[in-house]
């Protein structure tokens, strides 16, 4: 006869193994002909859900209306990595370039506004970056930049003027084996994926280390919806929801509430958005693709 405790833990088991998923696939995006899709890196969503994505194929920069359906695209011949995106308040599209070495601002209609770093030339210091995997925005308008190949963080001014960074290569606290993907949340604080390190490390805008979390692999995506940290893990194809907040119950913050996917749901998942509808949207690597997902 199995002991009744030894019963209840594997009863406990089994539910958690067929407990649903978070979310559920709802398909994907369609690119037209005329887009020569390449690797998706990321995808974001900028006013009135218009939906943005970066590729490794021309045109490079792709929008689609909040239905989904195409509306054009842009940057032919100008990108050598395009790795992250975003779009600002003011509906700017802003996009890095991890082997050109660059920030590169769009307006809202395409033009390009302005180019931060030396085209084609790694650096450092007040003025260049080394491999810019990301970029996010705070409540004030500022720019945090994770510059991957010198394992640090820049904080930039509205206008894309050097203000402050923190970090270098490495592994101890508030270092990067590679400063990957960001997320900020409404307080701002920052989520770094530390890719290498398996960790995410948070910190304020000042770059105060707050926090480590780990125990869900390499981290290649971060996003923040609600009280949740979403974290996709590329190499084993899965996204982990942690516990951003500390609200559930026998969790610290950092733990793992979720997870989900594998190989045969996503394909190399990398950046991440949500629209207003809380419709997630993934962009796979290997897939070349952007998949969505609804919350079930």
């Amino acid at each position: 006869m199995k002991h009744p405790l030894l019963a209840l833990s594997l009863l406990s088991i089994a539910g958690a193994v067929h407990a649903a998923e978070p979310y559920v696939s709802t398909g994907f995006l369609k690119f037209p002909a005329e887009v020569e899709l390449g690797a998706v890196s990321a995808v974001a969503i900028g006013k009135e859900d218009r939906i943005y994505v970066l590729h490794r194929g021309e045109p490079p920069l792709v929008e689609f209306a909040p239905d989904g359906s195409y509306v054009r695209g842009w940057g032919q011949g100008m990108f050598k990595v395009p790795h992250g995106l975003r779009v600002d308040r003011e509906a700017n599209v802003w996009t890095t370039d991890n082997g050109n070495h660059v920030l590169r601002k769009f307006t809202p209609d395409g033009k390009l506004a302005a180019t931060l770093g030396t085209l084609g030339k790694p650096g450092g210091g007040r003025e260049g970056f080394r491999a810019p995997d990301d970029v996010v925005f705070d409540s004030q308008g500022n720019l945090y930049v994770a510059d991957s190949g010198n394992g640090r963080i820049v904080k930039l001014s509205p206008d894309g003027a050097y203000v402050a960074e923190w970090g270098k290569k490495g592994k101890a606290t508030g270092e990067f084996a590679t400063a990957h993907g960001l997320a900020i949340d409404n307080e701002d604080r920052i989520y770094v994926a530390d890719r290498g390190n398996k960790r995410v490390q948070v910190f304020d805008a000042s770059g105060k280390h707050l926090a480590d979390w780990g125990g869900f692999g390499n981290p290649f995506g971060l996003l923040v919806v609600g009280d949740e940290l979403l974290a996709s893990e590329g190499d084993i194809h899965k996204i982990f929801h942690l516990d951003r907040a500390g609200k559930t119950p026998g969790r610290n913050p950092g733990g793992i509430i979720a997870q989900w996917g594998g190989p045969n749901t996503l394909k190399l998942p990398h950046l991440m958005a949500i629209d207003s509808k809380g419709t997630l949207y993934v962009a796979e690597v290997n897939g070349q693709r952007v998949q969505m997902f609804r919350r079930q």
